[in-house]
């Protein structure tokens, strides 16, 4: 299937406030809707599905998309994919487009590259072409071209352009804050490469930051900032989740028993952890605004069960997880931050998640406290199986619609018909 390649590049110069995301800053590149996209979603009613064909690949900033992935993946035709237990994309209220970035957890790249979606204009825009390439894992040596990339700045290790260069998965562990106009992402990774990286500076982990290791996208500003914390902080632990909490103005850090709020704009931590209940480990996640609290579900275990969870949030202060189902698919969905996603549907109130190994989509009523697997008016999901056609996706409050993306098509699927639907 083709894609075209729209080349779109912004000004050379933009206001430093409005590249700082600051009030009246300019959302750029502008993409005009495409009307064919905007009828198919107008025309969708209650538990209802479509596929947008023809998703194109802009270029958002002076550096072009060039061979940068050296036709692994052909992002340059086919945008991202997921990359492993990179699945999770996250909405950008103010900017109206879903954010995606994360490495996958070897071959063929690993890469600290940043897009973001635009349903309407069914278009991905590069926001940052990677500058790195993490892959020497087995034989581990870097190249001339990897050593004269790195930087140690501030005990971060970094790339000369400033991105990320330990780049990890996101498993659940990405958000959006708006206080700061920016994707906060959880970057913890192992040291496969650590020791040849340091050791290419002359440093060692004691040049470290010992903090968690967050980091920050800025697409306004088209650039990565780590984000220094004082302490106290959590324990860096993989497979977290985090969650933007309006309430608190920050971030909780979910991981088994432990809750950390992070503060990005004045970079704290503030241990919020109950007493009692704890979450599954790779979980997928989602905020419930309106019931006010958190629901989890992971699996199946080892005992072969899944397990749903909610965790009520008093004053924006998370209580503990509490158990609500528990049960076996094909009984429940499975649930798992490497294969399924799962976005809270604000005109359904309700949770919904895809299972990409299924090609199903589900959905949860945290009232009655029950899955039920959803049969679509509409076409199925139209992906391949190719391992190469890594599905990832959002809910899309503007459009009213969860948005799964493959190489060159979106499916999209409406719950339950907003009265403001677009």
């Amino acid at each position: 299937m083709k894609i075209a390649l729209l080349s779109i590049v912004l000004p050379a110069l933009l206001p430093v406030a409005l590249l700082a995301g600051e009030p009246g800053a300019k959302l750029e590149p502008e993409l005009p809707p495409d009307q064919a996209v905007l009828a198919k979603l107008a025309a969708l009613g209650d538990n209802s599905s479509c596929v947008i064909e023809g998703t194109k690949v802009s270029e958002a900033s002076k550096e072009a998309l060039g061979d940068f992935a050296k036709g692994w993946h052909n992002m340059k035709q086919t945008g991202p994919s997921s990359r492993n237990f990179t699945l999770k994309m996250v909405w950008m209220g103010d900017r109206k487009r879903a954010f995606f970035c994360g490495a996958n957890h070897q071959a063929p790249h690993r890469f600290n590259d940043a897009w973001e979606f635009d349903l309407a204009a069914n278009t991905w825009v590069l926001l940052y072409a990677p500058d790195y390439n993490d892959t020497n894992y087995r034989d581990g040596k870097l190249s001339e071209e990897q050593k004269k990339a790195l930087v140690l700045k501030d005990g971060w290790l970094c790339t000369t352009k400033g991105g990320p260069a330990n780049p990890a998965h996101t498993w659940w562990g990405l958000t959006y804050d708006p206080e700061v106009k920016a994707a906060i992402w959880y970057c913890v990774w192992n040291k496969n490469t650590l020791g040849q990286k340091l050791q290419a500076l002359g440093a060692t982990e004691e040049d470290l930051y010992k903090g968690p290791p967050m980091w920050a996208f800025y697409p306004y500003e088209g650039k990565w900032k780590p984000l220094p914390s004082e302490k106290p902080w959590p324990t860096n632990r993989f497979a977290a989740s985090l969650e933007y909490i309006p309430q608190l103005k920050g971030s909780v850090l979910q991981y088994q028993g432990q809750s950390w709020l992070f503060d990005a704009k004045n970079m704290k931590w503030k241990d919020l952890s109950p007493k009692t209940g704890g979450l599954d480990l790779e979980s997928v996640v989602c905020l419930d605004p309106g019931r006010n609290m958190l629901i989890g579900h992971q699996g199946p275990a080892k005992d072969g069960k899944c397990r749903t969870r909610h965790n009520p949030l008093k004053d924006g202060v998370p209580q503990g997880w509490d158990v609500t189902v528990e049960a076996a698919p094909p009984e429940v969905p499975p649930g798992h931050d490497s294969d399924t996603l799962m976005y809270f549907d604000s005109a359904a109130k309700a949770a919904v998640l895809y299972d990409r190994a299924g090609k199903a989509v589900w959905s949860y009523d945290p009232d009655a406290k029950k899955w039920t697997k959803q049969t679509p008016n509409g076409p199925p999901p139209p992906f391949t199986d190719k391992p190469r056609e890594g599905v990832i996706g959002y809910y899309d409050p503007e459009r009213n619609v969860l948005a799964m993306i493959g190489h060159g098509s979106v499916w999209c699927y409406r719950l339950r018909k907003a009265p403001d639907s677009k």
